[in-house]
């Protein structure tokens, strides 16, 4: 891995009138109805954490509600595999460095 970051350091928030996965930033549309991310129902109301599993790339991932419609997706430590967080450091941090 590069310098001394470990894979556990990887952590992604998404704050947006959409929920957005924090991994891929697949988009889901809230609704006043019925919500669905992938297999599982999501309460657009609560304000409770919920832990929802991406369709697209299937890593698990936490939403928080809040009354004003606006959703904090935030990822799980252990979702993504070590080569998937060396490719994401990569595009992020490295590169946005050498620039």
């Amino acid at each position: 891995m590069k310098g001394d970051r470990i894979m556990s350091d990887y952590y992604n928030t998404e704050y947006s009138e959409d929920i957005v996965c924090p991994y891929c930033g697949e988009v889901y549309e809230p609704s006043y109805e019925d919500t669905w991310i992938g297999d599982e129902y999501v309460d657009c109301y609560t304000e409770e954490e919920q832990i929802c599993t991406c369709s697209i790339c299937g890593k698990k991932f936490k939403l928080q509600g809040e009354p004003i419609w606006k959703y904090d997706t935030v990822t799980i430590d252990g979702e993504m595999s070590e080569e998937e967080w060396e490719e994401e450091w990569e595009e992020t941090f490295y590169n946005s460095w050498r620039k």
